[in-house]
């Protein structure tokens, strides 16, 4: 798979408060962090900084690196968490930005509702995120980062690239990463190499590969959900993911290489790729390659592409109980060379060849003529209508994103599987995004193309955001946009835009 580069900003917006250049003002960034009070941001030079960094009691602070994480890095030294965020009133108006945090005992440690975006966390001696909290109102945001090459080994190894743990009713959201090559091992119970949930989190837009569960122990040991592991009656939104190349290799239980549901867990999946996930190992039990649903786990699957998963029973999907308590609701999926234990095929199931090719940004293209392949997949126009879910309009982001090599949106009826973001995703791009800047007035950018709203005779559209929320109506001509804050917008099912600058 192409290497997905990180931008650590699009767009830089800084707030009315001071700016603390590090060095320049103070020598070290926690020093400018002990300075800084609300709206203030701490502006980090490049270089190698080696720290381990504390955040303040204080909501509102913005550390923004000043040329990315390929410039800019935060090195724990191997001695203890890259940075420390314990304060649980965090706001989303807290945010860390554009940073690589590196060989860590743990990277980065938030129990507050902080933004987290566009960051490289890698090679840490523990979880690359660490997200917890008691409060239902915790909703952190981890957007655009890249996580990769993070080793858990202790006792209980959970989560080797994100671990997220909060009540019912709070809705972390995860998306937009890229989670690769992370490690969970060597303890009686390694779980959720790439994701561990126990959360009603929203999981979408994130790519999560060849992540590992594997340990020595012995005939004791356990690999459960090498790519997502859901915990604990939660129940998580896990949408639009390319969950691909995940490994358990245990001699003992492997179960779910690609998402294992556990004790209750009640997930709605819908519209991701689940492909190539392997459970193997000498001994003992080996069940389902795409998804394992344990006891008293019922799972809504819906409109994905489970395919050339492997294990020795289920190799697409596992499931233990087969009661009213532990059903797989399984509606307009793909599983093709892929066997059910436990379930059965439902309305819209198929066992097609997907017709997988490459495009600008993966593997996982869907083949069509219409984009120049020599025919066309039988997961294009073979999903369902979404009802909106957890509050995101799920028809309205798949219809922005793309499964074609052109990179052409998704219209009508729905493809299978997981879409490619068009355009530039925020914190995800494989080069910077171009466009112009009005000194007056924003405008928006559709590719390189600028578009000011509508023609003076056009009627006004509706603007929506990634959630599928309202935000303003665009009118005839141009549009004050000072307020909204960068991201993908779409309006009135015309093609996704990206706000990439604007004054």
């Amino acid at each position: 798979m192409r290497r997905v580069a990180i931008l650590g900003l699009l767009v830089m917006v800084i707030a009315s408060g001071r700016t603390i250049l590090v060095p320049d003002s103070v020598a070290t960034i926690q020093a400018g962090l002990n300075i800084a009070r609300f709206g203030d941001t701490v502006l980090v030079r490049p270089g190698t900084y080696n720290e381990n960094l504390v955040w303040p009691s204080i909501d509102g602070i913005k550390l923004i690196s000043e040329a990315g994480p390929a410039g800019t890095i935060v090195d724990g030294g191997g001695s203890g968490t890259c940075l420390v965020m314990n304060t649980t009133t965090l706001t989303r108006a807290t945010e860390v930005r554009g940073f690589t945090f590196q060989k860590g005992a743990g990277g980065i440690v938030c129990a507050g509702s902080a933004t987290i975006a566009g960051n490289r966390v890698t090679r840490c001696q523990g979880t690359g995120i660490y997200l917890s909290s008691y409060s239902p109102g915790f909703s952190p945001l981890v957007i655009g980062n890249e996580i990769d090459g993070c080793v858990k080994e202790v006792l209980w190894s959970f989560g080797g690239g994100v671990y997220v743990d909060a009540p019912a009713g709070a809705r972390p959201e995860i998306c937009y990463n890229y989670i690769h090559d992370d490690t969970c091992r060597n303890g009686p119970w390694n779980y959720g190499g790439g994701i561990y949930c126990e959360a009603e989190a929203l999981i979408y837009q994130n790519t999560i590969v060849r992540n590992v569960l594997t340990s020595d122990t012995g005939t004791s040991c356990r690999a459960y959900g090498a790519g997502i592991f859901v915990d604990m009656e939660r129940k998580p939104l896990i949408f639009a993911n390319l969950i691909a190349g995940n490994r358990c290799e245990t001699d003992a239980w492997k179960y779910g290489a690609g998402i294992h549901l556990y004790l209750g867990a009640k997930p709605v999946i819908i519209g991701n790729t689940i492909a190539g996930n392997v459970c193997t190992g000498p001994h003992m039990w080996s069940n389902g390659g795409g998804i394992y649903s344990d006891m008293r786990c019922t799972s809504y699957v819906k409109n994905n592409i489970i395919t050339g998963n492997q294990a020795t029973s289920g190799s697409g999907v596992y499931n233990y109980t087969t009661t009213q308590n532990g059903l797989v609701i399984s509606l307009y999926n793909n599983y093709y060379n892929n066997t059910l234990v436990g379930c059965s095929m439902g309305p819209g199931d198929i066992t097609s060849n997907p017709l997988f090719v490459s495009g600008p940004r993966g593997g996982y293209y869907l083949s069509q003529t219409v984009a120049g392949q020599p025919q066309t997949s039988p997961c294009v126009d073979a999903g369902d209508t979404l009802e909106p879910v957890a509050g995101l309009n799920l028809d309205s982001l798949l219809h922005s994103w793309t499964t074609r090599t052109d990179s052409v949106c998704d219209i009508g009826r729905l493809d299978m599987g997981y879409h490619y973001p068009c355009g530039v995703p925020v914190g995800l791009a494989e080069d910077e995004a171009e466009g112009e800047i009005d000194q007056s007035r924003t405008r928006l950018v559709v590719g390189q193309q600028l578009w000011l709203a509508a023609d003076q005779a056009a009627e006004p559209l509706e603007l929506i955001d990634a959630v599928g929320r309202r935000v303003m109506w665009l009118q005839p001509g141009l549009n004050d946009m000072s307020g909204l804050r960068p991201g993908i917008y779409f309006a009135s099912g015309k093609r996704s835009f990206q706000i990439v600058k604007f004054r």
